[in-house]
C-alpha cells in the first residue's frame, strides 16, 4: 500500500538539524516544567504544553536566524524592554480592583 502522506524533506541537513535540536530543546524544558510544577501544570488549559513548546521552539530559531552582532544586541535589548513593559502591564491588570472600575465606570454612565 503506497502512503499519501507528505513528508517534508530538509533542503540543508545542517538546518534539519538545527530544528531538530530546537524541538528537543523546547520539549526538554515543558518536560521539566512538568516535573517540577505539576500543580502550576495541571491548573493550566490543554494547550499550555503545546503553547509553551512551540513558543520556546520558535524563540531558539528567531535567535539563530540572527547573525550580525549588531543586530543581535538589538534584539536582546528590544526583548528586555518588551518583557518589563508586558510585565508591568500585567502588574496593573492583576493590581486593579476590577469591582470597583466596574461600580465606577457604571456611576458615570
Amino acid at each position: 500500500m503506497v502512503s499519501h502522506k507528505r513528508i517534508a524533506h530538509p533542503d540543508d541537513p545542517a538546518t534539519a538539524l538545527v530544528r531538530s535540536i530546537a524541538m528537543d530543546i523546547a520539549k526538554e524544558v515543558v518536560a521539566y516544567v512538568e516535573r517540577q510544577y505539576p500543580q502550576a501544570v495541571s491548573a493550566t488549559s490543554s494547550t499550555f504544553r503545546l503553547s509553551l513548546r512551540n513558543c520556546i521552539y520558535s524563540e531558539i530559531i528567531a535567535a539563530l536566524n540572527v547573525t550580525d552582532e549588531a543586530e543581535i544586541l538589538a534584539r536582546l535589548s528590544r526583548r528586555r524592554k518588551e518583557r518589563r513593559r508586558l510585565k508591568a502591564m500585567v502588574d496593573v491588570i492583576r493590581d486593579t480592583d476590577w469591582e470597583a472600575a466596574l461600580a465606577a465606570a457604571r456611576e458615570g454612565k
